[in-house]
């Protein structure tokens, strides 16, 4: 389900930020860019929308709806763009991992041709800032409204100024590399905000290594923060769950019959093999006098 429903969105009672209302497409939606979208409707959300105009969505609740809908349509490209990016509700899925930048904008450029009144905005071609030597990140969690927060600044002059319009990724260390989570957009003031998931395991007391990246030609910002953000996880020992008899307490009461009387019988067999053969020796000696 590649456009996240708008219900679902509501429900959450989160509005989208006011910088991403207004993010525009970096290309002009042509012929190509909408038929491009439409492999991508296809393949990752008519099962849930359904074709768009004809209102054959998925019985799911809440409601998947039809992206042809006046719900949908009357809601920027930048609405779109953000709620494709981050997801929203149970069923709607973050895309950011999956679909690139321009199949998000290709899948909104299929979508708004079931709109006859669209027109599309300016093209937002050349807003990307350019990363520096200069420009600083700072990460931090914003635990009221529980958002990560990435802070770009630019200190050339000797006076820190914000950097808009940088795209931050956001992901989680792990034992075998980093798990992508999110991107955002830095705003006017430097920041990109991260609405976090709370279901992602941590360690013991729910800490988490999370990184924030941004790169531009050829540059590369990066910065690393631990923070008790995670879902806490008890460390089990796999022996304890999956041994049958490897401590008393796992072991049933019929097993421990049977082991000890096994090594009672088996003491009490050597036993008597011990006791016969020293009666054959006896008698042997008897014999001998």
């Amino acid at each position: 389900m590649a456009l996240g429903s708008l219900a679902l969105y509501a429900q959450a009672k989160k509005e989208v930020p006011a910088t991403d209302k207004k993010r525009t497409a970096p290309f002009l939606f042509t012929p190509e860019s909408v038929a491009a979208g439409n492999k991508i409707y296809q393949a990752n959300c008519n099962s849930c929308h359904g074709d768009p105009g004809k209102n054959n969505y998925a019985k799911l609740n809440p409601i998947p709806g039809d992206p042809a809908s006046e719900n949908y349509q009357k809601n920027s490209d930048g609405e779109m763009f953000y709620i494709l990016t981050h997801g929203k509700g149970v069923l709607m899925p973050v895309f950011a991992n999956t679909l690139s930048e321009d199949q998000r904008w290709q899948v909104i450029s299929y979508v708004r041709t079931f709109n006859k009144t669209y027109k599309q905005p300016p093209i937002a071609s050349g807003s990307k800032a350019s990363l520096s030597g200069n420009m600083a990140m700072i990460l931090s969690y914003n635990l009221a409204n529980k958002e990560v927060v990435a802070n770009i600044t630019d200190s050339t002059g000797g006076k820190k100024k914000p950097v808009a319009n940088v795209t931050v990724k956001l992901f989680v260390k792990r034992t075998f590399g980093n798990l992508p989570v999110t991107e955002s957009i830095t705003d006017g003031e430097g920041q990109a905000r991260f609405s976090f998931p709370t279901d992602i395991p941590g360690d013991t007391a729910g800490n988490l290594t999370i990184v924030a990246l941004a790169g531009s030609n050829g540059m590369e910002l990066s910065i690393t923060k631990v923070e008790k953000i995670g879902m806490p996880i008890v460390v089990r020992k796999q022996l304890d769950e999956r041994a049958f008899w490897n401590i008393n307490s796992m072991a049933p009461i019929w097993l421990i019959f049977v082991y000890v009387g096994g090594v009672l019988g088996i003491i009490i067999t050597l036993g008597y093999i011990l006791h016969l053969l020293k009666k054959i020796r006896e008698i042997n000696i008897k014999k001998q006098v």
